[in-house]
């Protein structure tokens, strides 16, 4: 009698065990076994990448990754079957039964794709990451799922350093000396509001986002717009054809505070976009800071980088792909 209540206990306790609540507050079933993962959101895939777990992915969207040379060269030393991996367009429950995956990683617009999944047994975790606290979430949500705690405690460790040396500036600034700040996307109207994440990076590096009152999340302007805010700093991002010579050549734009003073910038991509809510996107937020405060922060931003793709990655940087954040006017 009490062997079998021994083994009902530790019965429950398994099946306990493999229970995780996603970031969409779904509880999940977990697999006994999380051997064959696909990721249909580029935002999660990055995390997957970030705990050495490249040989369980199957499939994935990679995030800005294949507009990037200097992404691709490294990711091919991190995975080198990873463009064999690559999803090349939408993704069905026929395409996550024909990898034979046993564990999907959906984002919030994944909604039917995971009742679907559902439906024939697949197990789903929702991503939805968009302010530091919820990387810090998504990061021991990852975790649980592969069974590897201590290391997401490690990586979060990593980007709290970073975080908090960047309050710590941002905190000790009066307002006059955060520089009015645009990130523009893929396109020179098009800005984050203030539920995206680019939002927190630039308020986190000590700048004010001039699209911070926008709602939702990308949004198109007009020229009259950005005229308005005279932005006295552009930030692009990592991904689409948007360059600083965008601006600088466009008459509209001529008499902005940032094309005046040459401080247009194109942020820099080494692996994934460090503009998105990933944990690599703690070296963005190094990134920005030191270019908005020059050496306030008090962390040396190339070796920060060079330690995380080591660390995280398991990849040495190149001094050419190091250079590219080395590039401060």
């Amino acid at each position: 009698m009490l062997g079998i209540l021994v083994a009902v206990i530790v019965g429950a306790w398994a099946a306990l065990a493999q229970q995780v609540v996603d970031q969409s507050g779904r509880e999940v079933s977990l697999p006994e076994a999380v051997t064959r993962v696909a990721s249909v959101y580029g935002v999660a895939t990055p995390y997957f990448y970030a705990f050495g777990a490249a040989d369980l992915l199957v499939g994935a969207r990679y995030l800005g990754l294949p507009d990037s040379p200097v992404g691709v060269s490294v990711m091919r030393r991190i995975d080198p079957n990873f463009e064999l991996k690559a999803f090349p367009g939408e993704v069905g429950v026929e395409t996550i039964l024909a990898l034979q995956a046993n564990l999907v990683l959906l984002g919030p617009r994944h909604r039917e794709l995971g009742a679907q999944l559902g439906d024939v047994g697949i197990a789903s975790v929702v991503y939805a990451p968009e302010t530091p606290q919820l990387i810090k979430e998504a990061i021991f949500l990852t975790g649980k799922l592969l069974g590897r705690e201590d290391h997401a405690r490690e990586l979060w460790a990593f980007g709290e350093t970073i975080l908090q040396a960047a309050e710590k500036t941002a905190e000790a600034l009066v307002l006059e000396a955060r520089p009015r700040v645009m990130f523009v996307g893929t396109n020179p109207l098009r800005v984050p509001g203030k539920e995206m994440y680019q939002t927190h990076l630039i308020a986190l590096a000590g700048g004010l986002s001039v699209s911070q009152d926008l709602r939702g999340s990308w949004q198109t302007i007009s020229p009259e717009q950005i005229l308005a805010w005279d932005p006295e700093v552009i930030v692009i991002a990592p991904y689409g054809p948007v360059q600083p010579e965008t601006f600088a050549s466009d008459p509209v734009f001529s008499s902005l505070t940032a094309v005046r003073t040459g401080r247009v910038f194109k942020m820099p991509q080494i692996l994934f976009s460090w503009d998105t809510p990933i944990p690599e996107s703690a070296l963005g937020i190094l990134w920005l800071a030191e270019l908005l405060h020059p050496g306030r922060i008090g962390l040396d931003l190339v070796e920060m980088i060079s330690t995380f793709y080591r660390r995280f990655y398991g990849v040495d940087l190149a001094e050419e792909e190091l250079n590219i954040v080395r590039r401060f006017p």
